[in-house]
């Protein structure tokens, strides 16, 4: 926590009970004495609004108040905020209510704004007074159009710094308004005046807000300015570097390559926050209800809690006083103490649901509860129940919706109208029958770590789907992606590991394949709505009988019964079979978008769709498998114009849990990963068993970003997922991190996390180089035997 300068060193005596000891606070935090940082600052948010009510609004000359409203000003409502949303974030609760700050400092602005003479603040009398807002900071703030083309011109205005050293500029960037970025640019650029000047607490340029916040045009236009690209913060970050850590990937492509080797400190030497920690895991006999205000998707702007005397989003002028409101959720049945949120939400809650463990034989139920703060204390104002599994028969038995958004209404107490609602995101997890909760294998990042030192020499090359994702733009030999051939060469080309997706079957079996749908029978049917014998017969119909490819040469392999498989053997009728599938893939959607399928006869050399237990008996055990449970996702029901409807999330991941479990042979030495795109199906793996380890793949903010989900976006929102929930380690777009290469050292060293890439940037030399010299720990490539090479130089 930075505080900058030394906030009370000019308080006069008689008002210097109205400010905060930021030094007396900053030691507070140091120590972690949180009831003592709670009594403060819940003290001083009534001591502020008393000096507020009763000394600004005084009877007395203009210029009198003039002066207490720029000692008001000298309160670092931003620090006050940070130190609440840090305390919040560590799990900690009665944190006082930061939107009063905020309104504070909406009174005070405006105040300080109908006050103004146009003497001496402005014009450099009273220079022994403190620093309050300057008009045109003021005006950027307020978006007052006309006042900032009126203000911007004067010299004074542009370089007025602020407490924390900022200018307008600043000002405007944190605000995205290209237009005042534009007019205070041509300003200073007429009178000479430099743009490029860092703030006090952070060492932050306009260019690191701009980058920060993603704001592309505006970034372009300062680089565009000469604003320095390769300028490093106070903990020695970039502005770049922020911009790929933030997802916003198209504006770190703006920024030209900086020679990692010349920066010092950076990401890996930043200070991380202690994560909050999940449940271990979740017992027999219990549930878990889980919910998050709002929605996890980035298309999906929602307010969280919309209330007709009150929201979850702050809008400045829309308060009258500083009534405080708070939002207390509970579960019926749950162990667990309530959780209150104050109004309005001023942090990112994304990373911090709500956990409710509940008998598992209680109805789940989300019970929300709005109240008002008066003298008295808080006062119920209305309530709401959400009955999160009403909705189960609509989808048929264990079926569900993919989407997990649901939205209750409040009922005002007194009239019982409804007042509002309130939107949030669930999950409910119940518990995995079977006992894998003792590591198999290995489980953390230190067990990894140590088994990789043991096998080979990192980074770990995954064959991509085996031997690699099938693409017609390829120009060498690709065998059917997801399946048994395919895996066996690319161990044969030099692979420790091979990666696969499973889904499961309408009659619960667990099958190896990529698509959401399978188009091979002709319509858009999605694999979780097919039983297992329909989904293979796509297969049989154009596939010759028989096992495994014969370019592999021998298998490696017996049947159940210890015999050698038979050899394949091509006929006609499978010749017309796989003409039959091609004339059906074309009217399909996902043929229509793609213009091919995988592993199809004609394109590829074909292969027999595979099941879980086939891969689990049939390769070698010295074979690493990583297995990614790939469950449906929302985007893809869309795209294939089919109902968002599909197979329990909890049942999905305890089919694919207990063939592997089933298949496991004791004192096995097989290591397995499990992995998931769907953040939910992380946090279920992570809660139901501890046999393995777990990954989260994230794109990162890879352009197109297809996939809305929010916390898949960052490189930060992803550690912190990751953190919470107990992961492994997550597997990264490659272009994030071949971006900015410092960040795989805050995701190793002070996220605690193995760190993975996939992509299509992994097939070539030069970049997987940069990946190795970065300190990548695995790489799943689809060029196995190239990748394979060029790793064998390097080592």
């Amino acid at each position: 926590m930075r505080f900058g300068q030394n906030y009370h060193q000019f308080f006069i005596p008689e008002w210097s009970e109205h400010y905060v000891d930021y030094n007396l606070l900053k030691k507070h935090v140091k120590l972690g004495n949180v009831a003592e940082i709670y009594m403060y600052l819940n003290a001083t948010i009534s001591s502020l609004d008393t000096f507020y009510k009763y000394e600004i609004n005084a009877e007395g000359s203009a210029e009198s108040k003039l002066t207490k409203i720029r000692w008001f000003g000298r309160v670092n409502f931003d620090a006050i905020k940070r130190i609440i949303e840090k305390l919040k974030r560590n799990g900690h609760t009665g944190s006082p209510f930061p939107g009063n700050f905020v309104v504070l400092h909406s009174k005070w602005e405006g105040q300080l704004a109908t006050q103004h003479s146009g003497n001496g603040f402005q014009d450099g009398l009273l220079t022994n007074q403190p620093r309050a807002a300057n008009l045109l900071h003021i005006a950027i703030r307020r978006q007052d159009d006309e006042s900032v083309h009126a203000l911007a011109p004067n010299s004074k205005n542009l370089h007025y710094l602020s407490v924390r050293g900022e200018t307008a500029l600043h000002v405007a960037t944190q605000f995205g308004r290209l237009d005042y970025t534009t007019v205070l640019l041509d300003n200073l650029v007429r009178m000479g005046l430099e743009h490029d000047i860092p703030d006090i607490s952070r060492g932050w340029t306009p260019l690191f807000f701009a980058a920060v916040d993603g704001h592309f045009d505006i970034v372009r236009l300062l680089l565009q300015a000469g604003s320095n690209q390769h300028r490093k913060d106070h903990l020695g970050w970039t502005a770049k570097e922020y911009a790929v850590f933030k997802g916003h990937l198209a504006v770190a492509h703006l920024f030209k390559p900086t020679d990692v080797n010349e920066l010092t400190g950076g990401p890996e030497q930043s200070p991380f926050g202690a994560s909050v920690q999940a449940p271990s895991h979740c017992r027999e006999g219990e549930k878990i209800i889980m919910a998050t205000l709002g929605s996890s998707r980035k298309n999906r702007v929602v307010t969280e809690v919309d209330l007709s005397y009150c929201s979850s989003v702050y809008t400045p002028g829309m308060y009258d006083g500083i009534a405080s409101y708070a939002l207390e959720i509970s579960a019926v049945g749950s162990r667990s103490q309530p959780r209150e949120v104050r109004l309005p939400i001023l942090d990112d809650q994304i990373n911090d649901p709500f956990i409710f463990p509940v008998s598992s034989d209680v109805t789940a139920q989300l019970v929300f509860k709005v109240s008002r703060y008066t003298p008295e204390g808080y006062v119920l104002v209305g309530s709401g129940t959400a009955l999160l599994e009403s909705n189960s028969h609509q989808f048929g038995v264990g079926r569900q919706s993919l989407i997990r958004e649901q939205t209750a209404p409040i009922l005002d107490k007194e009239k019982m109208t409804v007042a509002g609602t309130v939107t949030f995101t669930f999950l409910i997890v119940k518990p995995y029958s079977h006992n894998l909760q003792g590591p198999q294998g290995f489980a953390t990042p230190e067990e990894w770590a140590k088994a990789l030192n043991q096998t080979s020499t990192p980074p770990l090359l995954v064959g991509h789907r085996g031997a690699g994702q099938n693409l017609l733009t390829n120009h060498h030999l690709q065998i059917g992606e997801n399946t048994v051939g395919s895996f066996l060469s690319a161990a044969k080309l030099g692979a420790s590991f091979v990666e696969f997706d499973v889904q499961v079957t309408r009659d619960l079996h667990a099958v190896c394949f990529h698509d959401f749908s399978l188009s091979e029978s002709g319509t858009d049917v999605p694999v979780h709505d097919l039983t297992l014998d329909q989904f293979l017969h796509a297969s049989k119909v154009q596939s010759p009988h028989g096992n495994p490819l014969s370019v592999l040469g021998k298998p490696r392999y017996r049947d159940e019964n210890g015999r050698r498989p038979r050899s394949r053997s091509l006929g006609e009728q499978f010749e017309a079979g796989a003409i039959q599938i091609r004339d059906r893939l074309k009217h399909t959607v996902d043929f229509k978008l793609k213009g091919f399928k995988p592993n199809i006869r004609g394109e590829f050399i074909q292969d027999s769709f595979a099941t879980l237990k086939e891969i689990l008996t049939q390769l070698p055990e010295e074979i690493g498998l990583d297995i990614e449970i790939k469950y449906p996702r929302l985007h893809e029901a869309v795209d294939a114009g089919v109902a968002p409807v599909a197979i329990e999330l909890n049942t999905f991941v305890d089919v694919a849990l207990e063939t592997i479990r089933q298949q496991s042979k004791p004192g096995s030495q097989r290591k397995i990963m499990l992995s998931s795109f769907t953040p939910e199906i992380c946090m279920l793996l992570s809660l139901k068993q501890k046999a393995y380890p777990v990954f989260f793949i994230t794109n990162a903010g890879k352009i197109p970003m297809t996939d809305m989900e929010v916390r898949a976006a960052s490189v930060q929102v992803a550690v912190r997922f990751a953190r919470r929930w107990n992961l492994t380690g997550i597997v990264f777009a490659c272009e994030a991190l071949l971006l900015s290469p410092r960040l795989v050292g805050y995701v190793k060293k002070k996220g605690a996390l193995v760190c993975a890439t996939y992509g299509e940037l992994n097939n070539h030399p030069d970049e997987v180089r940069k990946q190795v010299a970065a300190g990548v720990d695995i790489i799943v490539a689809d060029r196995v035997r190239l990748v394979a090479d060029t790793l064998a130089v390097l080592n």
